[in-house]
């Protein structure tokens, strides 16, 4: 069921009622004075492409009228049927991350959970995408972008914090961590900046990092190590790390709201 307004996380003894917003790139600047939610006016740099049922004007000062709204989700939060352990995820790339999908001809002619699934060094981000159950919520959207951290992004974790995300009572920060690698637009990496940042909840944000004149984006310290790589109805960035909204979204210090 879709709500138009995020509410909070409800944790109850049995079940958990979870709100789920993906993430929206955002401009560094205000976007009115109402921007108080996560589902309420979110300016988008004027540089990102949209989909075309989400369109928006093409200068700074539209962005503050026409803003994206994030994508909310109501949802019953219950323990998997099968649950997952850490011994059990492929956490290796057995291909350099070079090479990632050079084997596809046309890469595009895959929607963009397909596409991720045809490469071997995002077995465990797939995995654990459809243990949190967010697949259809992926698959739903006109367009959107993925940030996939690699087999040994996860390996890269310390081993209990691991552990402890995939466990089949956590399973609604399992999809808080991942909806920070999801964003429901299109975006190449050159049209990330240093005055963006991706709005996670109301108040926090996680940064983004451009430096060696846009050969190198960092989002939230994942770092791009391949890029744009296009699908039917979006773009799949790796990365090689897991973005940890607990740990490096900050929050609003720029917007006196």
């Amino acid at each position: 069921m879709y709500i138009s307004e995020l509410k909070n996380l409800i944790t109850m003894k049995k079940k958990t009622i979870i709100p789920m917003a993906f993430a929206a790139v955002m401009m560094f600047g205000c976007a009115g004075s109402d921007t108080t939610t996560m589902d309420d006016t979110t300016a988008m740099d004027t540089s990102a492409t949209m989909s075309e049922t989400q369109s928006m004007a093409g200068t700074a000062a539209d962005t503050e009228e026409n803003a994206m709204r994030s994508l909310v989700i109501e949802r019953e939060i219950v323990a998997p049927v099968a649950t997952i352990e850490v011994a059990t995820l492929p956490l290796e790339n057995p291909v350099s991350v070079g090479d990632m999908f050079d084997d596809i001809d046309d890469t595009e002619q895959y929607q963009l959970m397909d596409l991720a699934r045809r490469s071997p060094n995002l077995t465990t981000f797939v995995t654990l995408i459809e243990q949190a159950g967010m697949v259809q919520d992926i698959e739903r959207l006109d367009q959107a972008t993925l940030f996939a951290p690699t087999n040994e992004a996860f390996a890269n974790m310390d081993r209990q914090q691991l552990e402890m995300l995939i466990g089949p009572d956590n399973r609604a920060n399992l999809m808080r961590v991942l909806q920070a690698h999801v964003l429901p637009s299109k975006v190449s990496s050159a049209q990330f900046n240093t005055t963006q940042r991706i709005q996670f909840t109301e108040d926090r944000y996680i940064p983004i990092d451009v430096t060696m004149n846009g050969t190198n984006v960092a989002i939230g310290g994942a770092n791009i190590v391949k890029n744009n790589i296009e699908a039917s109805n979006g773009y799949i960035h790796v990365v090689d790390s897991v973005i940890l909204p607990d740990q490096v979204a900050v929050e609003d210090t720029r917007m006196g709201y």
